[in-house]
């Protein structure tokens, strides 16, 4: 079975701290930094997720171009997943977007919080605000390692 990435660890560690024991700044800057890690842990997990599937199933070739393809991958929000996702299987989108609607829509939030941390603006993200992205972008790569790695 697939393990998780490094990142989720970190992210769940991280969320874990008290934001109480912080003062208001901190906590503003410490909410920042781990949507900036639940980015990266979504986005990782779905590189993770579809290198694993190619690798079961295609020729070394396509392993390759595939490879490619996501290195060029960044920034995964909603409509960059469904793209993705429907590459493979227009169905496995339908089914993942009927029972996870709500959750799907962390994937939009993390990317524009994050973006708009990168480029210096206030994001006014809050610890809960980040843990609950968190989980529910948790969710939706527990639903898509059903399709891309069933013997998760």
């Amino acid at each position: 079975p697939m393990q998780p990435p490094p990142g989720a660890q970190a992210v769940t560690r991280n969320i874990e701290v008290s934001g109480a024991d912080l003062s208001a700044e901190l906590t503003s800057h410490y909410s920042r930094y781990l949507c900036v890690l639940v980015s990266g842990y979504a986005e990782q997990s779905v590189k993770e997720l579809v290198i694993h599937y190619c690798r079961q199933r295609a020729p070394q070739e396509v392993q390759r171009y595939v490879g490619a393809q996501l290195k060029r991958l960044r920034n995964i929000d909603l409509e960059r997943l469904r793209q993705l996702v429907q590459s493979f299987s227009m169905d496995w989108w339908s089914e993942i977007e009927s029972k996870r609607r709500d959750e799907l829509e962390a994937f939009g939030s993390v990317a524009t919080v994050r973006n708009s941390i990168s480029h210096g603006g206030d994001a006014g993200i809050t610890l809960s605000s980040v843990k609950q992205y968190f989980d529910q972008v948790s969710a939706v790569l527990e639903d898509l390692s059903e399709y891309f790695d069933p013997r998760c």
